[in-house]
This record gives C-alpha cells, sequence and structure tokens, in this order.
C-alpha cells in the first residue's frame, strides 16, 4: 500500500543561526505524524539487511507480562544461564576444509561451563557465524575459503540485578578452515638472472584437484649451500657461482628446479627518478639501470629498492614499492638506494608538506529530529528549482522532499508515505522526471520499489510501484536510462527493471553470483560498467553496455572480481581523475568495534571499516594500491568530484580527501585529508552523535545525510578565505 500524504507543516520562526556563521536551520515536522519506535537505537544502524551475528532476539515470554521480573519468574532456560561464565566448543578449535562441511549437532558440540570449569547442561546455545571464510547453513559449518573465523556463541541470563528483561551473553569459539590436501608442486623458475650477492623470492604453485592453494607451509632446501641457500619464506640468496638444485616441499609432495648463479658483473647502478622534491602523498616513480665495468646495461639483473631516512623518528613514513613507485606520509628527506648484488646506487628526493587543509562552512540544515535519515539525491528539477530527496530508517516509512535552492535554508516541501519500515535509497532520473524508492519491512511484505512523478518535484506523487519478484526487500537501486539495477536482499541477486512506463514497471534481466552465503548490498552504473558489492565476496564488474566483453544493459557479463581479506565490501564507486588515473573505490562496512569512539568523545556505535583504492587500469586485472582509513570510525557511502573523495565515515562525520595524482600507501597518513566536519547535533533524533549516511557535491555545496540528525549543506573553503554566503 502507498498512500501520499498531500500537505504538512514547516514550524516558522526556527531558524536558528549557527556558531560558523548565518546559515539556516529547518525543523521538519510532520502532522499527526508520532515519532516512530525504531527497533534498535539510531545510533547503531542496521544498514545492510543481513542478521546481526549476535545477540538472538528475545522471544514473546521474554518480553511481555511483567516488566521486571524476579528471578524466579524467568524460564528454567533463562534461569540456568545465571551459573554460565563461558561457553566454548568442543573440539576447542574447530577446523573444517574448503567443501566439507560438519554438523553442528555431530562434529561439533556446544557446551557451557561454570566458574569452576565444570559442564553446565540444559543450556540453550544459538550460534552464528558471519564470515568469508564459511558459512552456517541448515545446522552446517561449511568451508568456502581458507583463513580463521569466530564461531559467535550467545546465550540468556537473569541480569545481575535480579530484575528485568533477560540479558544476552555472548561468547566466541575459533574456526579454522584449511585448503584441501595439495596433489602437485611446482617451483616457477625466477624471471630474473641469479647474481652473485643477490636476494630473489622464489615462486611457486600448489595445486590440488580443484584448484590452485595460496596458504601452505613449504619446506625449502639447497644441495650447495654454499653456492646458494633458501630461508622459510623462500628468499634465495645467490653465494657462489655454479649450478644448484633448489627444493620445495609441501605435504609431503616434493618438487626441484635446477638454477645457475652467475657470477656478478655488474658494478654500479644507475638510478634516475621523476622528481627529486615532491608533496606527501604524491608518487615519485624511479627506474634503474645495472651497469658493466664497461657501462653496458646487464638485462635481468635483479633490482632491490628500498628507502631510509635522515629524521629521527620510529615511524620511517615513506615505502617504495617493486615497480619502483616511492610515496612519503611525512615531510624530509629520504635516500632511495636501488642494489643488483652487492653494487648500488642512490638518490636523494626532499618531500614537502602537501599543505591542501580546507575549513568546512555550513551553510544550512534540514533537521530531521524525530525519525532516523538515510540516504539522499540531490537534482535539479523540471521547475528548475534545486531539490534533495532524503529516505528514511528503522520505522521512518517516508521520503522527504527539501527545496534547497536556497542552500542557506533547506525548505521541507513535501513527503511521500510508504508501507515499509525503511526506505533506505533514493534515486532520480538523469531526465528529473522520475524518482525510485526501496521498500524494506512492508507490513504486507510486499516490499519492491514505488516510481514517483516528479511533474511537480516540491511534491512528488506516486506513479507506480513494482513488487514482483522483489517481496523479500530492495536495499538499493541505481537508474541508467530506463534501466533500473535493484538489489534484491531476498534472492540477492541484481534484478533488471524496465520503467520506461513507471505504471507497468516489467523485470527484463537478473543476474547474481553462486556462492553459498553470498550477500548482496549495493550497485553503481557508469558508462556502460557496473560495480557490484557482493559482501564477503567482493565487488564485481559487470559489462553492462560497455560490450568490450560482450553485455548489454539487460543481459550483463561478468568482466573481473576483487576480494579481500576485510570482506563486508559495501559501496564501490569509479574516478578517473584530471592527471588520467582510473581507480575503484571500495568502502566495507564492518560492525561490532565498540572501541571506536567519535570525534567529539563520544562512544562510537561499534563501526568500522575503510575505502579500498583499486587500480583500474586493466578492469581484467585489478590491484589495490592504496587505502584511505580513519582509525577511529567506519566508513559508509562516498561520492567523488573533481579530484576530491566525499565520504560519509558514520561517526567521523563528513571527510573530504584529496584523491588526485597517482595514488598509493595510506591517503590518511599522508595528509590528503582536506576537511573533516562531525555531522551531530543537540537537536537531533540522537542528540550530539554524528551519524553520517550519505555525502552528494551539488552546485558547489555538499550536500549530507546523517542518521541521527537529517540534512546538512555545507561548502569546502581554503582556509582563512572568507566564506561565501
Amino acid at each position: 500500500m502507498v498512500t501520499r500524504h498531500l500537505r504538512f507543516t514547516v514550524l516558522a520562526g526556527t531558524l536558528l543561526l549557527m556558531a560558523c556563521g548565518a546559515s539556516g536551520t529547518q525543523r521538519a515536522t510532520i502532522e499527526s505524524a508520532p515519532p516512530p519506535q525504531p527497533d534498535e537505537p539510531a545510533a547503531a544502524p542496521a544498514d545492510s539487511a543481513r542478521p546481526a551475528p549476535s545477540a538472538p532476539a528475545r522471544t514473546a515470554t521474554e518480553v511481555t507480562g511483567n516488566p521486571t521480573p524476579s528471578a524466579r519468574e524467568y524460564p528454567a532456560a533463562v534461569r540456568i544461564g545465571a551459573r554460565v561464565a563461558d561457553v566454548r566448543t568442543d573440539p576447542p578449535v574447530v577446523e573444517v576444509q574448503v567443501g566439507d562441511s560438519l554438523s553442528m549437532n555431530e562434529d561439533v558440540d556446544l557446551v557451557a561451563y561454570d566458574a569452576q570449569g565444570n559442564r553446565v547442561p540444559g543450556v540453550r546455545i544459538l550460534a552464528n557465524i558471519d564470515s568469508r571464510h564459511l558459512v552456517m547453513e541448515n545446522g552446517y559449518l561449511k568451508g568456502l575459503s581458507e583463513g580463521e573465523a569466530a564461531l559467535q556463541l550467545a546465550i540468556r541470563a537473569p541480569p545481575t540485578s535480579g530484575r528485568g528483561d533477560p540479558e544476552i551473553k555472548t561468547f566466541s569459539s575459533p574456526v579454522r578452515v584449511v585448503g584441501p590436501p595439495v596433489v602437485g608442486l611446482e617451483i616457477l623458475p625466477p624471471d630474473v638472472t641469479l647474481l652473485t650477492g643477490a636476494v630473489v623470492p622464489l615462486q611457486f604453485r600448489a595445486e590440488t584437484e580443484g584448484g590452485v592453494r595460496e596458504n601452505v607451509e613449504v619446506e625449502w632446501s639447497s644441495n650447495r649451500r654454499r653456492l646458494a641457500t633458501v630461508d622459510s619464506r623462500g628468499f634465495l640468496s645467490a653465494h657462489l657461482p655454479g649450478e644448484v638444485t633448489i627444493t620445495a616441499e609441501v605435504e609431503g609432495i616434493e618438487a626441484s628446479i635446477a638454477l645457475e648463479v652467475v657470477d656478478n658483473p655488474v658494478v654500479s647502478v644507475e638510478v634516475d627518478a621523476s622528481a627529486s622534491v615532491a608533496r606527501t602523498g604524491d608518487v615519485i616513480r624511479f627506474s634503474a639501470s645495472a651497469l658493466d665495468a664497461s657501462g653496458a646495461v646487464v638485462e635481468n639483473a635483479p633490482l632491490d629498492y628500498a628507502v631510509s631516512g635522515f629524521a629521527e623518528r620510529t615511524d620511517l613514513g615513506a615505502s617504495i614499492y617493486e615497480d619502483g613507485a616511492f610515496v612519503a606520509d611525512h615531510p624530509g628527506l629520504y635516500r632511495i638506494t636501488v642494489s643488483a648484488g652487492n653494487a648500488a646506487g642512490q638518490h636523494l628526493v626532499e618531500i614537502t608538506p602537501r599543505n591542501v587543509e580546507h575549513e568546512v562552512v555550513v551553510m544550512g540544515q534540514g533537521l530531521v529530529a524525530d525519525r532516523p535519515t538515510s540516504d539522499l539525491w540531490a537534482f535539479t528539477g523540471l521547475d528548475g528549482r534545486d531539490y534533495v530527496y532524503t529516505g528514511t530508517h528503522s520505522g521512518g516509512q517516508r521520503m522527504l522532499a527539501w527545496d534547497v535552492t536556497s542552500p542557506a535554508n533547506p525548505a521541507l516541501t513535501d513527503f511521500v508515505e510508504v508501507d515499509a519500515r525503511v526506505v533506505n535509497d533514493v534515486k532520480v532520473n538523469a531526465d528529473a522526471t522520475v524518482a525510485v524508492i526501496t521498500r524494506e519491512g512492508a507490513s504486507d511484505r510486499r516490499n519492491g520499489i514505488v516510481l514517483l512523478d516528479l511533474t511537480d518535484p516540491a511534491h512528488p506523487i506516486v506513479a507506480g510501484e513494482f513488487t514482483e519478484g522483489l517481496t523479500g526487500g530492495v536495499h538499493n537501486v541505481f537508474i541508467s536510462g530506463d534501466l533500473v539495477y535493484a538489489i534484491h536482499n531476498g534472492t540477492l541477486d541484481v534484478h533488471i527493471l524496465d520503467i520506461t512506463d513507471p505504471g507497468d514497471v516489467e523485470e527484463v534481466g537478473r543476474w547474481g553470483i553462486d556462492s553459498p552465503g553470498k550477500y548482496l548490498h549495493d550497485i553503481w552504473v557508469v558508462d556502460g560498467l557496473a560495480y557490484v558489492s557482493y559482501w564477503h565476496d567482493g565487488v564485481y564488474i559487470l559489462d553492462v553496455g560497455d560490450g568490450r566483453w560482450g553485455g548489454t544493459p539487460t543481459e550483463p557479463v561478468e568482466v573481473s572480481h576483487y576480494a579481500y581479506a576485510e570482506g563486508n565490501t559495501h559501496v564501490a564507486f569509479p574516478y578517473t581523475n584530471a592527471d588520467g588515473h582510473s581507480y575503484l573505490f571500495v568502502g566495507d562496512e564492518i560492525f561490532g568495534c565498540e572501541e571506536c569512539i567519535s570525534r567529539n568523545g563520544h562512544p562510537g556505535d561499534g563501526s568500522r571499516g575503510f575505502i579500498h583504492v583499486i587500480d583500474m587500469e586493466d578492469p581484467e586485472s585489478l590491484r589495490e594500491v592504496a587505502r584511505y582509513e580513519v582509525p577511529e570510525a567506519g566508513a559508509h557511502n562516498l561520492w567523488i568530484e573533481d579530484d576530491k573523495m566525499y565520504v560519509a565515515y558514520y561517526q567521523a562525520g563528513l571527510r573530504v580527501v584529496d584523491v588526485s595524482g597517482e595514488l598509493r600507501g595510506d591517503l590518511f597518513k599522508q595528509g590528503r585529508e582536506m576537511a573533516w566536519f562531525p555531522t551531530g547535533t543537540p537537536d537531533g533524533n540522537v542528540a550530539n552523535s554524528p551519524m553520517a549516511w550519505g555525502p552528494q557535491p551539488f552546485k558547489g555545496h555538499v550536500f549530507v545525510s546523517d542518521l541521527n540528525s537529517g540534512l546538512w549543506v555545507v561548502r569546502i573553503e581554503p582556509k582563512n578565505k572568507a566564506p561565501v554566503s
């Protein structure tokens, strides 16, 4: 069911003067609309539809009846929890092989213990796991990839006070996923000449019945240690000329290779650099040539790059990579050394401060104090005025329409109410004629999407809805032409919808991965490529009209995918900067970090996660080259424009980052952060608690939605420059 309220009231006289300048705060108030009761504190958003891995929901028996039961009134299954001091698995460390499954009833026991280490029978123990390495399905643990994870265990017990609702006690137990047996082993020939004095890493390939294993323990040996030795990490040190046989052993499988150590003819190394002076965060490219006594280049000589500094500090603050890329976090003088065996060359570089600091000027605010705010979209309407639409979360039920033609005074003009606990996402098509909002938690469980007619953008009206095949809820969408790419919480596939006629939407395609325990979160489409965030399975790039890989808008073809150890791939945004470097900025969303705090000193909500920067020069061969991580917080949505990355960094507020030039290393440590702004307010849905959700630069301003405070309008200005009003 979809309803539209034609009018609402905006209280006059609620213009507040912000401390940082004359800016407007409009308080959104809606007639006959009492504040919703969220399922959980708004400071701890459940951004994804994925269930939390711990703390099972309380039963009706436990939350009804006497609001403060005494110990005798708790069910027996709860009372016995008071005796429990620990919960562990038996065996203490669960081990499962990739592709195999263990029964939680037969292979793994969950055991409760009291403070003396005695077993406590009769305790109901709930288990769950959230990991890219394994999943729990129908009472079985199934191994997906090598690695370690923690099985989350929970029981109910009376509270310490002896009265009130039962409390949840949580524990964890380790699980190890091991690879299948190795059946074949090969040592790969080095791609350089083994010169005396050189140290060269050896590569190998460990094969299984179904593929290749990366994480194996290798025992290395040399038959002529006087000529060459190999350490436990596979680094070969060449000592004297001659032929040597190197052997590797993995799980009883052996492989050998005959190598020739050559007398080192290199007497000098010539080092060239793309620059001798640069700023922190700038990449300097080094190249080197190994020369013999006659000055001729020695081909295939192994070259080792190293960096050292002259400042006395524990953190060197600079790195040089195998491809000769150098970048520094701190200003100072650095020495780059390139060696070929015992011969070496050097080059000095001077690094100066980046000095990109800006300030954030608050222009206006649209305060939403009675319900949590979710994502946003800024656009120019058919009437020539500027608008921002914002969604609502955790029982919000509405999409709010704001007129932001005067950025200092955002004016709430209308809202659309739908049958949904969560209106997580809102998008507007390029022609500004249609908006799409998502629905999750509908009372009739139909969910799907709602399409809005924007003929009058200040007062959007419902043009249609589409629920077929999307009843599990839609978390995010992207509009490309007349197509909507919808993220469905049920199938965990991308559903492709034709919205040419908003009143008669048709599904015209679908794409998804075949992976146990998969979870799909977001999609972004640019220039015929779609970037799909598949949580622990990583980010997938699809051809949806580019054509080089045979894909069409309705029949996507996979180009490549990239997964990383942290998992929780939440959002991906492609961008090519002014210098022509193409990157994919991928954010992960991780909860369970209780030590995190926000910059204003308030406890965080347990959010962690950062931005991975992936080189997109070759879309078929993705490699991670940099990161941006605010240490005490968690990343959420982002936007990039004019070589500036805007990140809604949850409890760390809005962050603005310089992403110009080539990117390597840790952008945060390099001083590339230009500005930050804590998006909390004393009048918010949760007071003084920043929880930045989504940013969008638009016509010289940055619009930011915050879960706990609504809509912010800011400008990013160079320091010491008078603010623009």
